[in-house]
């Protein structure tokens, strides 16, 4: 499902009527989507208010209210606006509405009289500029307190479509009807919070005229058919070289993640102090390597014979920290692998400020950070909000010419051609340490068996936020890690009864 920018979505409106298909034609589609989903809500006649404002939303909740009208509700409109500012196809709906003599109408200034079943919000949209004020923050400021089941049309009035972020105040949806496409406003948090349910009406636009956005939200995993005959040889071996004295379990859990992700054989390639670890599973083997140090894996030992049967290699989950020296052997076996490769936790700390090496890497590279590890890799911070962690992800994508998965909610997948992949599921389940070695070991599962880096890291992503939603079932907080990784395969739909 495509997620566009306001400008992106304006671009498309624009193909649209190109093609015949006129801003009347989208916007009496979106009005009798926003009144079928106020009947919903409120039930057959109700009483509604539609909030009308100046711009092209304000036409489509016009539209709603004469939709309304025909199916027997009462309307009463709201209209924040001077009519002879109203243009095009809003002008020509607000012309037919104010013929009927059924609507009751309140200015800008005054106050309509209750009570309502239901409530319209049709003030903005993706049109807002700056915080709200005068009487459009009365209008939110009603809505607040009157509390009615409310429909947005395309975005609620408030929320920044680009961002998420709260223009001082906003309306908050029961539910939201988005237009043509999703928004990032609809996504990302705190706006997400104020949508409510989200529809998508896609108003007949074709897939082509949205081909320019460059967002993409992550609806499921991808498929990939195995005869019943195959053996683990089918589904990849993948090869984890992490761990120290001192993070044994992450490296013991990313091994698990790989396991559950479906990896045919899993090698866990790491000090002794961590293969004799008490988490060991028998079901991985165990590679010993030489350590340097402080028990941590001395780079220089990682010849061709450590990953000589891998379809698919991690790097990083434990390893502690890097010196100097060592992050430059890290790196020479980095560019020295011809096998698909994810960098995660501690094996990122090689490539900081020299993203571009990568670019040298005879195979395909994903990388994992999340957002202090992405400012890290960038040499500067990066902050937690949605528009700055996509910006990163897609930086760090362009200069190393990898696939980024910057974890986080929502979290993004960045390829180097531009595309980015939105998985907004998942919750503060998946906020506890060891989850994110889960992830880099299901990676490198779907890596092994064959998937290409960019739709290797969306289905992970998900089903990595859907054994967190299925955990979360169970408890808000507290879980293991390891429980995230045993519930993969029923995110993955192995289970028969997923």
């Amino acid at each position: 499902m495509k997620v566009t920018t306001a400008d992106e979505m304006r671009a498309a409106e624009a193909a649209a009527e190109a093609h015949g298909l006129g801003s009347e034609v989208l916007m009496e589609t979106a009005g009798h989507r926003i009144a079928e989903e106020m009947l919903r809500l409120a039930g057959a006649r109700p009483r509604v208010l539609v909030l009308a404002g100046p711009g092209q939303n304000g036409g489509d909740g016009l539209t709603a209210a004469r939709h309304l009208l025909g199916l027997g509700a009462e309307v009463h409109v709201w209209l924040l606006a001077d009519p002879g500012r109203l243009r095009g196809a809003a002008q020509g709906q607000w012309q037919r509405l104010r013929e009927s003599a059924e609507v009751l109408w309140t200015e800008a200034a005054g106050t309509p009289s209750g009570p309502f079943d239901g409530a319209i919000d049709a003030m903005f949209g993706t049109s807002l500029r700056g915080d709200l004020s005068g009487d459009a923050l009365r209008a939110v400021r009603y809505l607040e307190a009157t509390r009615l089941p409310l429909v947005a049309a395309d975005l609620p009035s408030g929320v920044h479509a680009d961002t998420g972020a709260i223009a001082g105040a906003a309306v908050r949806a029961t539910r939201t009807v988005a237009l043509g496409a999703l928004k990032p406003g609809h996504l990302f948090w705190p706006g997400r919070d104020f949508c409510g349910e989200i529809v998508l009406e896609p108003l007949g636009l074709l897939p082509a005229w949205l081909e320019h956005a460059r967002m993409e939200r992550v609806e499921g995993v991808v498929a990939r058919d195995v005869p019943p005959t195959s053996g683990k040889g089918a589904y990849g071996r993948t090869v984890i070289v992490a761990g120290s004295t001192h993070y044994p379990g992450a490296a013991w859990l990313a091994a698990r993640g790989a396991v559950r992700g479906g990896s045919g054989l899993t090698v866990l390639a790491s000090v002794g102090q961590v293969l004799g670890h008490a988490a060991a599973m028998p079901e991985v083997i165990a590679r010993q390597l030489q350590a340097r140090g402080a028990g941590v894996i001395d780079p220089s030992v990682l010849g061709p014979a450590v990953f000589h049967d891998a379809t698919a290699v991690v790097i990083g989950p434990g390893l502690d920290r890097i010196d100097a020296q060592g992050q430059r052997a890290w790196l020479g076996v980095y560019l020295g692998l011809h096998r698909p490769l994810v960098l995660d936790a501690d094996g990122l700390r090689p490539v900081q400020g020299r993203l571009e090496v990568l670019r040298r890497r005879p195979g395909p590279t994903v990388l994992t950070p999340h957002a202090g590890e992405a400012g890290r890799l960038l040499g500067r911070v990066v902050a937690e909000d949605a528009p700055s962690r996509l910006a990163a992800a897609c930086e760090i994508a362009e200069r190393s010419g990898a696939v980024v998965l910057l974890k986080g909610h929502p979290t993004f997948v960045a390829a180097p051609w531009g595309r980015v992949g939105v998985i907004d599921a998942g919750g503060p389940e998946l906020a506890a340490g060891g989850t994110g070695d889960v992830l880099s070991g299901a990676l490198g599962a779907q890596l092994a068996q064959g998937f290409a880096a960019r739709p290797a890291a969306e289905r992970t992503a998900f089903a990595h936020a859907g054994a967190g939603s299925l955990l979360r079932q169970r408890m808000q907080r507290g879980g293991f890690a390891s429980e995230v990784a045993d519930l993969l395969p029923a995110a993955l739909g192995w289970h028969a009864d997923a």
